[in-house]
């Protein structure tokens, strides 16, 4: 069932997601993954951070710097950047 709060918790690796600190909307999110369960590259660590605005991935070796790079977009994706996320 997906929730409109958390619209991707039915996906495969999903672990958390939360809003987009500037952008609004139904795509403005920030999601953590388990990289290998969702096909992602896992060459940068085991945890991949999507900005779902923008389409831009990180990955991360740790949970905490996941959810540390989740609330800080503007730090891996160059879109969030550009519009003065925090970063």
């Amino acid at each position: 069932m997906v929730s409109r709060r958390k619209p991707h918790n039915h996906h495969a690796g999903y672990i958390a997601m939360r809003r987009h600190p500037i952008l609004k909307g139904p795509d403005a999110h920030v999601t953590i993954y388990e990289a290998e369960a969702q096909q992602l590259c896992t060459a940068g660590g085991r945890y991949a951070i999507v900005c779902d605005s923008h389409g831009t991935i990180m990955n991360d070796t740790s949970l905490k710097g996941a959810r540390a790079s989740m609330k800080n977009p503007g730090n891996f994706c160059d879109g969030c950047r550009a519009i003065g996320c925090p970063g």
